[in-house]
């Protein structure tokens, strides 16, 4: 993700992390949740310069790159960077830190970053960096941790017991990270929340079951099921999309814009 900071979790924590990954499926994506936002700013995204900050497997890249844009992934991780090749060579990967990106200043037409910004201590560094490479126009989407939901309990009290892999995390509300976007620089345009399907049961249940050789699908297959469970998924999607979305979700984000 970045560099070893005293705020921040070493590289051997994510090297873990995105090690223990065998392949790529075994991550979830939020490619559609992403992509819906970015093309709501970016219709269309032929020929623009694309970033993605701490990028993991940076599967949303790859389709980005496939609809006609030049995307870099940046990442600390090696193992990240790896799981990242396993899906085509239209990206190009870029092992550095989020906090010194190797990029001369205005190089991109967009940034983002997901699950990232919650893992410093001091966010300036990282959004002050963003701001540095985006183009004046350009968009910047930040994803966080929802502050009002019970991953925020589950995650402290691991973190109390020296249990959370990454050693410490934070979490917003929708008007902290859009008034801290804001105070960083850019101008919001919107704030939007995410991460409601699967829910976290299933999520916490499978990543548990991997480390003991057990593969569970990324979404329940309920067999003769299916076709309620398909309901309540588009019921849970229109919520997600609705007023109170990102009051209630997993994941909460905000789409801005570099100003000057």
């Amino acid at each position: 993700m970045t560099e070893p900071r005293p705020d921040h979790p070493p590289r051997d924590v994510w090297d873990r992390y995105w090690g223990g990954k065998a392949h790529v499926a075994d991550v979830y994506p939020a490619v559609s949740d992403l992509l819906a936002e970015i093309a709501r700013g970016l219709p269309d995204v032929r020929g623009r310069r694309i970033l993605e900050v701490g990028a993991g497997t940076g599967r949303e890249g790859h389709e980005l790159a496939r609809r006609g844009a030049n995307v870099w992934a940046l990442d600390f991780s090696p193992e990240a960077l790896r799981l990242s090749r396993q899906i085509s060579d239209h990206v190009r990967l870029v092992r550095g830190d989020a906090l010194a990106t190797p990029f001369p200043d205005a190089s991109f037409d967009l940034v983002y970053h997901q699950g990232l910004l919650e893992h410093f201590r001091d966010p300036w560094p990282l959004l002050r960096e963003n701001h540095r490479v985006l183009k004046p126009g350009g968009l910047v989407l930040v994803d966080v941790p929802q502050k009002y939901h019970v991953y925020t309990l589950m995650k402290h009290a691991l973190i109390a017991l020296n249990q959370w892999f990454a050693g410490w995390e934070t979490q917003f509300s929708p008007g902290e990270i859009r008034a801290l976007v804001e105070r960083a620089g850019f101008r919001c345009e919107r704030v939007y929340g995410y991460g409601m399907r699967p829910g976290l049961l299933y999520r916490v249940a499978r990543e548990a079951l991997q480390r003991w050789g057990v593969r569970l699908p990324r979404y329940p297959r309920l067999g003769p099921l299916d076709g309620w469970y398909r309901r309540w998924h588009a019921a849970l999607r229109r919520l997600e999309r609705s007023a109170v979305g990102p009051y209630i979700t997993l994941t909460v984000g905000v789409v801005a814009r570099r100003e000057r």
